[in-house]
């Protein structure tokens, strides 16, 4: 048979396109197939956490979308998760190559920067800081937890028996908080620079949590410049503000005693050895941008988890009386909650784990993508290819959560109802914090924070539905869930228990 040289030429651009495809494979993985330019993008909805999770029915544990012109892996359920997180651990502690990620902290973050030498002294670093900072021998941190709770209850009882939105309050505490670990005090509510950390916070969640299409779309960099400006400006006035309290900290610095995380950092830059830093390209600049990284892992999370606990008790009055008589038993009604006795309080502890679980408020966690070439559940996936890891996924797995959409702090605790579970299956493959060697470094201080918060809320407050109101208990998604807007009705506990007692016969 004779081949002219068309089909020759044919046939030679067909094996040069699909060489070209075979090369794109980003893993063998099954899943949905895409549009053109967008992807999958169009399928997600308004609620991706929830479509990812319903993809997972179909195609199993393991499976390909396409974020634009991203391939990217999704692993899904407690198994998997775990088995690339901890056991595979380096293979999947990778960064995408955002293009929005270079310009976060001038490119010298540790959170979004990709996994190598530098990563884990930076890593090392800010773990060692975050445990000098949360001890309560050389910092008094609990005590302005408290300070604050209190003080946040008293701006909550001020709405008198009205309707009132806790969302401001809530952050403006949080804030606080950020502010007396990073800084040292806590502010006016009317300082300048207090304020503009807090709006700045508010102002990098809105614009993360709409996405940013030039990550998976580079080409739209050219449509979206003036939005992406306003995610510059949002940037460097977050550097500008961390540069001015680096100046004043550096006037009053004393290394025999360190005030607050960025005494700790400026003491970092000092005893770590230019050797060292030299050997994995660490500089001072990357320690000291620590310090951004950290106000904003710590704000949003912690007020958006709180604002979710009050939300859960005023649906669930049932629970937030046992959680109030547990912590009246405890500490009546003035004494102040100590972290120590989480242990003992099963009601409490079992109720902070249900509201971390039920609401998921980072279903994604950031983004990982593989280090290296490798193999996870048979499926290969090719270095640098784009990783979700649906935490949503295992939290609301109904192999360990029966009706895993309703919110039962019971779940935690075992069958005599009155202590945690000791069989700890539930709170293995419950990872709020994540887990492997991308984990929350602030568990530790994030716990200390919850349950402080929480416990003196539910001591001095009570939480009511407002009446002919009928609250939405979901989610408005971005990078974190936060809950649809409510109001509630705040009652003092304290007029409550007096009122309870004048009543009773003489």
């Amino acid at each position: 048979m004779y081949v002219t040289p068309v089909l020759l030429l044919i046939f030679g651009l067909c094996m040069v396109v699909l060489k070209r495809r075979k090369a794109k494979v980003a893993s063998t993985a099954p899943g949905p197939l895409g549009w053109p330019v967008i992807g999958n993008l169009a399928q997600l909805g308004c609620k991706p956490h929830k479509t990812l999770t319903e993809y997972r029915k179909r195609y199993g544990d393991v499976y390909q979308i396409t974020m634009g012109s991203c391939p990217t892996v999704v692993l899904n359920g407690q198994k998997v998760i775990r088995q690339a997180l901890v056991k595979q651990s380096e293979d999947f502690a990778g960064r995408p190559d955002f293009y929005s990620f270079k310009f976060i902290a001038n490119g010298n973050s540790m959170g979004f920067s990709d996994y190598g030498a530098r990563w884990k002294m930076h890593r090392k670093i800010a773990q060692n800081v975050l445990a000098l900072c949360a001890n309560k021998k050389y910092n008094p941190i609990e005590e302005a937890i408290v300070s604050e709770a209190k003080f946040l209850v008293q701006n909550l009882l001020k709405s008198d028996g009205q309707p009132i939105d806790p969302h401001h309050e809530i952050y403006l505490s949080v804030g606080n908080i950020i502010c007396a670990l990073c800084f040292g005090k806590r502010y006016r509510r009317d300082d300048p620079d207090f304020l503009q950390l807090v709006k700045n916070n508010d102002e990098f969640m809105a614009f993360a949590g709409a996405g940013n299409p030039v990550d998976i779309m580079p080409w739209m960099r050219h449509f979206t410049k003036r939005s992406f400006k306003q995610f510059l400006k949002i940037l460097d006035t977050m550097d500008n503000l961390c540069l001015k309290k680096q100046r004043e900290h550096l006037d009053t610095y004393d290394a025999t005693h360190v005030r607050d995380i960025t005494d700790a950092l400026i003491k970092a830059t000092e005893e770590t050895s230019t050797e060292e830093k030299k050997s994995v390209g660490l500089t001072d600049v990357h320690i000291m941008t620590t310090l951004q990284e950290l106000i904003g892992a710590g704000f949003d999370t912690i007020a958006s988890t709180l604002q979710w606990s009050i939300l859960y008790l005023m649906t669930n009055p049932e629970w937030q009386e046992k959680v109030y008589k547990e912590i009246l038993a405890a500490y009546g009604t003035d004494k102040d909650p100590d972290v120590t006795d989480l242990s003992e309080l099963p009601y409490t502890e079992a109720t902070i784990l249900e509201t971390m679980r039920h609401s998921c408020i980072f279903p994604f966690a950031l983004p990982h993508s593989t280090t290296k070439d490798t193999y996870i559940n048979g499926y290969f996936i090719k270095e640098k290819t784009l990783v979700f890891v649906n935490l949503w996924s295992v939290s609301h797995d109904p192999e360990f959560f029966h009706e895993p959409e309703v919110f039962n702090p019971s779940r935690f605790l075992d069958t005599s109802g009155t202590r945690l579970i000791v069989d700890r299956t539930k709170l293995d493959c419950f990872l709020p914090f994540g887990s492997g060697k991308r984990k929350c470094p602030g568990e530790q201080l994030a716990k200390m924070e919850l349950f402080l918060f929480f416990t003196i809320l539910v001591q001095k407050c009570k939480f009511e539905i407002v009446p002919g109101e009928h609250p939405v208990v979901d989610s408005k998604y971005g990078l974190t869930l936060k809950p649809i807007d409510f109001n509630v009705i705040v009652h003092d506990r304290n007029m409550e228990n007096t009122s309870t007692v004048s009543d009773l016969p003489l």
